[in-house]
């Protein structure tokens, strides 16, 4: 009986050694659910970037996309979101009309998507997320919607191939636009207890 007592300690020690000590699930911060509610509550778009590429392999074949990135910070939660998009919907790619979704960090349970419109440079976020620092038990979820007009500085190139031959690139344009960093204040926020 000692041996089997042993025995099943020595098997179940390596398993609680190896469980991190501390660390919590929670995503959120205490004063999350304060912070939310804060008339002062804005997210942060960290590196805002829009590029093109407008690529043609031929005078009549394009291969074209453009893509988005950027980061968002809520100032209620530990985590941070990252919200990449690409389209090849031509000629400006972003039109405001889809929504996409940002990438949430495992085991988050907040869920965040933008539209952006390059012809007008708006920015569209809508987020929801839940804070559990007063009460576990009895979280607060919010949803949050916000939407900012971004002034991009961009720098254009442009390449023609003089002398092209089949298989080679017939020209090439290629937009790229610095980040911009900007706090966003939610033009509606509702909260469920």
């Amino acid at each position: 009986m000692l041996n089997y007592f042993i025995g099943t300690l020595a098997a179940v020690l390596p398993l609680t050694a190896a469980a991190p000590y501390g660390l919590s699930s929670r995503s959120s911060l205490e004063g999350c659910k304060d912070l939310s509610f804060g008339s002062n509550f804005a997210w942060e778009i960290e590196d805002f970037t829009y590029s093109a590429s407008y690529h043609f392999t031929t005078p009549a074949h394009q291969v074209s996309g453009g893509s988005v990135n950027f980061n968002l910070t809520n100032p209620g939660l530990t985590e941070k979101v990252a919200c990449t998009a690409y389209s090849t919907w031509l000629n400006d790619f972003f039109y405001g009309n889809v929504n996409y979704n940002c990438t949430k960090p495992d085991g988050s349970t907040t869920e965040t998507s933008f539209a952006f419109s390059r012809p007008s440079g708006q920015l569209n976020v809508n987020q929801t997320w839940t804070c559990t620092d007063e009460d576990p038990q009895y979280p607060t979820t919010f949803h949050g919607y916000g939407a900012v007009n971004l002034t991009l500085s961009c720098n254009e190139t442009n390449y023609q191939n003089p002398d092209w031959q089949e298989g080679e690139t017939y020209s090439l344009r290629t937009i790229s636009c610095a980040p911009v960093t900007l706090p966003l204040k939610p033009y509606d926020k509702t909260a469920v207890a």
